[in-house]
Order: C-alpha cells, then sequence, then structure tokens
C-alpha cells in the first residue's frame, strides 16, 4: 500500500514516504478492551506503549 511496486515481502506491507499507519489510542487496554480479538494493535496511552493481543496476554513494547 502506498507504492506502486515494491520488492519487500509480507502479508501487508505499507510502505509510503509521506503517510505513516496511526493506531487507535486506548487508555489501560487490560481493562477497557472488552473483547480483544488475536492480532490486536494500539497505542496504550497508560503506558505510553504499543499494546498487542497475542490471544491470551497483552504485550506491550516500548
Amino acid at each position: 500500500m502506498g507504492a506502486p511496486a515494491s520488492s519487500a515481502q509480507g502479508v501487508l506491507v505499507l510502505e509510503s514516504p509521506r503517510l505513516a499507519l496511526v493506531l487507535p489510542k486506548v487508555a489501560d487496554p487490560e481493562i477497557n478492551v472488552k473483547s480483544p480479538y488475536p492480532g490486536m494493535i494500539c497505542y496504550d496511552t497508560t503506558s505510553d506503549s504499543i499494546a498487542v493481543f497475542d490471544g491470551v496476554y497483552w504485550n506491550y513494547w516500548k
């Protein structure tokens, strides 16, 4: 997406020199997301990190 041609490999490749992926912002996703789906990604505004739900646990990346 964003490039007419690319040599990058992947299921979904986001490439753009002027656009960015914007994640939804959620405070404390482990509390406030009632039915997370495996693979869900959001920005946790409480811990200032990216939260990824693996199907069982929320994992946080700084």
